[in-house]
């Protein structure tokens, strides 16, 4: 029988990866409903290509763009602010949630209200709905399964053991593009450089958190409200060529490690599949021609972002979700060359210590909540002397 797939993002690199994975299998995988932010000329050819039933646009003039240029089989638009989340409603097999950045919670929650099954991409999501979200995940019945790299790479090694078994979780970072840089020329990074990935092609959000090491901050976050271990139990360390996903550590000394070329494909494939593994289009690990591992440990002056997030995840309450919106801040800062980019993390820890007291750890009211978290880091932005004129 063949499963349908909703997208949320469809038109930025999870989303990407995801359309290339569905091309192979369309027996199997009816891509029925996509959303997107403004990229209509790509909302055409996804659709033209899978038959959808369904699109919708954050941006209300870019649906009016692609309604006036559709020529194909009768299809529903929905346009606005909400559109995504409206979609999420829809019932489907598995909601892909690639919505980049705190602007993908609506829509997951409203997935989960729905009863449909997740492959959650965005870490922010989870970030700042916390155990909440997951309560109520449970409460519908609904799995809801990691897409990241090194989530997916987590939730299959832990596969191998019982939870009571489970030592410690090993979070792989590439080291992004600062690696072996010194922290100085790391205060003095430009945009283009701190978007230069060896690794991976992401967006620039993502990219600059990986440039900082934001992102396995906000992904031990997502690891310890994931799986429920408490972060000191999280151990990070830098594998360069990104190969080695994630490991678990058992108490018999064994490590269940998930290796494979560095292409989300893989875990975008099985985030859809789920508990089935179908073929990617992901060319096959070479053991001999990849010749060694290196693993590095984090430098934590260069990296301070990691730090940070573990005292959030310590504090709770409404920790973890200020760094999220401490950070999203702060990546826009930079990107408009009002921060560099170690400042992003001092703009986080400034944003933990004044905190808000806002949220209470429940799912009432929580897009308000947001709303006005991510409004006190942008007050907390205006008032650093660090920062230049717009």
């Amino acid at each position: 029988m063949t499963k349908s797939v909703t997208i949320l993002g469809a038109s930025g690199s999870i989303g990407t990866s995801a359309v290339a994975f569905l091309r192979l299998h369309k027996k199997a995988l009816a891509l029925d409903r996509i959303a997107l932010r403004r990229n209509w000329r790509r909302a055409m050819e996804i659709c033209l290509e899978f038959d959808c039933r369904v699109v919708a646009f954050e941006d209300v003039e870019a649906a009016q763009s692609f309604s006036a240029h559709w020529n194909g089989p009768k299809i529903t638009i929905l346009s606005g602010p909400d559109a995504a989340a409206e979609l999420a409603t829809w019932k489907a097999d598995v909601v892909l949630a690639a919505i980049s950045g705190s602007a993908g919670l609506p829509s997951v929650l409203a997935a989960i209200h729905a009863g449909n099954r997740i492959a959650l991409a965005n870490k922010e999501a989870l970030v700042c709905g916390g155990n909440a979200l997951l309560e109520l995940a449970r409460e519908k019945n609904v799995p809801v399964i990691p897409v990241d790299s090194e989530h997916s790479a987590m939730f299959q090694a832990l596969l191998a053991g019982q939870r009571n078994e489970v030592a410690s979780l090993i979070l792989t970072a590439s080291g992004g593009p600062f690696r072996q840089a010194t922290f100085a020329s790391m205060q003095a990074a430009t945009k283009e450089q701190a978007l230069a990935h060896p690794n991976w092609q992401m967006g620039p959000k993502n990219t600059i958190d990986s440039a900082t090491l934001a992102n396995k901050g906000l992904e031990l976050i997502e690891a310890s409200y994931l799986f429920g271990f408490e972060e000191e139990k999280i151990e990070v360390v830098i594998n360069p060529s990104s190969v080695l996903h994630s490991a678990v550590q058992y108490r018999d000394g064994s490590m269940i490690a998930q290796l494979g070329t560095p292409d989300m494909r893989s875990a975008v494939g099985y985030g859809l599949t789920w508990p089935d593994r179908l073929e990617t289009g992901v060319k096959p690990l070479s053991l001999a021609a990849m010749g060694r591992l290196e693993f590095e440990e984090v430098d934590g002056v260069k990296f301070k972002s990691l730090s940070l997030a573990r005292q959030a995840l310590r504090e709770g309450r409404d920790g973890p979700m200020i760094f999220n919106f401490a950070n999203e801040v702060g990546v826009a800062a930079f990107l408009k060359e009002r921060l560099r980019l170690t400042e992003i993390a001092d703009l986080i820890e400034t944003c933990l210590e004044r905190g808000t007291g806002k949220f209470d750890g429940s799912l009432q009211d929580l897009p308000a909540i947001c709303e006005a978290v991510y409004y006190h880091c942008l007050d907390v932005l205006a008032k650093l002397k660090s920062v230049a004129p717009t």
